[in-house]
């Protein structure tokens, strides 16, 4: 008798093996494909929670705040007065001014515009909604006294 393996036998062997290694590769693109929309994903909420902050931390204690269009909040501090404003060059950005130097770069964009609108009734506030590659914020923070 003659030992090993026949022409049929190698080749069954072969597919299988080449099924199992195409498999563990589509899996492993898939994986890596994911971790990256997640990392994405992570960033795009943190730079709307960076504005979010920002706002809320502008508004804590002012004094006064006005909205001079739906792109533009002013708020006054004792520190100093800040304007947050929405630039409007493509990719659009938000940045924040105290007392004329710039305290942000361009690197929080925003996909969409950034509406201010003032709230109704007392006390005075400000409403803000953004989107974030199509993830959108919303804020609302009213003076206190």
């Amino acid at each position: 008798m003659k030992k090993g393996f026949t022409l049929i036998e190698t080749i069954i062997y072969i597919a299988l093996m080449a099924l199992l290694i195409s498999g563990g590769v589509v899996t492993t693109f898939y994986v890596a494909d994911s971790a990256q929309k997640n990392k994405s994903d992570v960033n795009i909420q943190a730079e709307g929670n960076f504005i979010v902050r920002k706002i809320e931390w502008a508004v804590t204690g002012a004094s006064d705040l006005s909205i001079p269009s739906v792109t533009e909040l002013l708020v006054t501090k004792p520190s100093g007065n800040l304007n947050f404003k929405l630039n409007n060059s493509n990719p659009l950005d938000i940045y924040i001014e105290l007392n004329g130097s710039r305290l942000s770069s361009s690197r929080v964009t925003i996909a969409g515009g950034t509406m201010f609108a003032p709230t109704a009734g007392l006390p005075k506030g400000v409403t803000v909604n953004f989107t974030v590659n199509n993830k959108p914020f919303t804020l609302t923070k009213y003076l206190r006294k």
